[in-house]
């Protein structure tokens, strides 16, 4: 649930905050903020959440191999989000300051 909740505390420091998870994964998608497939993965995140959040007694409980796999996705996430869009602003700005 709480990565879930990583991808949604995302989406809004980008400015999608109108509508529910899925459409914002799916307007982000939609920008190119993010790939076809993050959207995919993200939404797979987002159901994973439901199935606990609603605490669904027909769905077993998460292994600690789907606890990694969502983790993994929150932080590339955040690196394709955040970090790589900073370093190609920085490579930018020092190239010009070079020229």
């Amino acid at each position: 649930m709480l990565a879930a909740s990583g991808v949604d505390a995302m989406l809004k420091a980008k400015s999608y905050r109108e509508g529910s998870l899925y459409a914002r994964i799916d307007k982000a998608v939609h920008d190119h903020v993010i790939t076809s497939e993050m959207g995919k993965w993200a939404h797979e995140v987002r159901l994973d959440a439901n199935d606990q959040r609603h605490a669904d007694e027909d769905v077993p409980l998460p292994t600690s191999d789907d606890a990694r796999r969502v983790i993994d996705f929150v932080l590339a996430l955040g690196q394709f989000m955040f970090v790589l869009p900073a370093k190609v602003q920085k490579g930018i700005a020092d190239a010009q300051q070079k020229g």
